[in-house]
């Protein structure tokens, strides 16, 4: 069965120009929600292609703080930069759904995947994607203001109307406290933008996200659980 849904899984890998004839030691990972996919510090032993779910990549300062960088979703990889670098990895990715992933063995397919011509132009693209989307976003986390980020993020991470995204995480991807967070929140409740419900925030002024949205991708893609 596990064959089944890794030739399944295998039509996404076909954009990076990879053949699956070519990589008969790829195995099909699943991961819980809070697993870890790599932890930073740590070699990076597998290339994996997640192909299902979502994930959150974040580093720990030296002061011990976690600081959340964004979302990924399907087509995207872990691993690109340390298969680039040979160091080890400088981020650490945790699944943030039921997460599935194509893996290949980092060492044995290294210098292969490097001599892709097609893949490697693909995993230009997503880095050069990754720098533009970095740079809009430091921008914004140093000029707007919080509201501002808050109702971005909100709007691109909402399901159905609904943003049950947790509160300390919002924070830490924010750069702000639980606390500074936790009174925008209350702000926006009070001016009928938001209505607070179990588990969650009902958006009752959604054109009001949408229109700060705009300011920036938050790199949350839409996925479906």
């Amino acid at each position: 069965m596990e064959n089944n849904r890794l030739e399944q899984y295998w039509k996404q890998l076909e954009d990076f120009g990879l053949e699956r004839k070519d990589y008969p030691d790829a195995r099909l990972r699943q991961y819980r929600r809070g697993d870890f996919l790599c932890r930073q510090g740590c070699p990076m032993e597998e290339l994996l292609f997640v192909v299902e779910g979502r994930v959150k990549v974040c580093t720990v300062t030296p002061a011990d703080k976690t600081l959340l960088f964004c979302y990924n979703g399907p087509g995207t990889l872990v691993g690109e930069v340390e298969l680039m670098t040979g160091e080890a990895v400088t981020t650490s990715i945790q699944a943030d759904s039921t997460v599935r992933c194509v893996a290949l063995p980092m060492q044995k397919y290294a210098a292969s995947l490097r001599g892709n011509i097609r893949f490697m132009n693909r995993v230009a693209h997503m880095l050069a994607q990754i720098v533009a989307r970095n740079a809009v976003n430091d921008t914004l986390n140093i000029l707007a203001p919080l509201e501002t980020r808050l109702r971005a993020y909100i709007a691109r991470s909402q399901r159905e109307g609904v943003f049950s995204g947790r509160l300390t995480e919002t924070a830490e991807y924010l750069g702000v406290s639980y606390r500074h967070l936790l009174r925008t929140m209350n702000e926006l409740c009070a001016r009928g933008i938001l209505e607070k419900i179990r588990g969650g925030y009902r958006i009752l002024q959604p054109l009001e996200l949408d229109r700060q949205q705009e300011e920036g991708e938050w790199s949350v893609p839409r996925t479906k659980e």
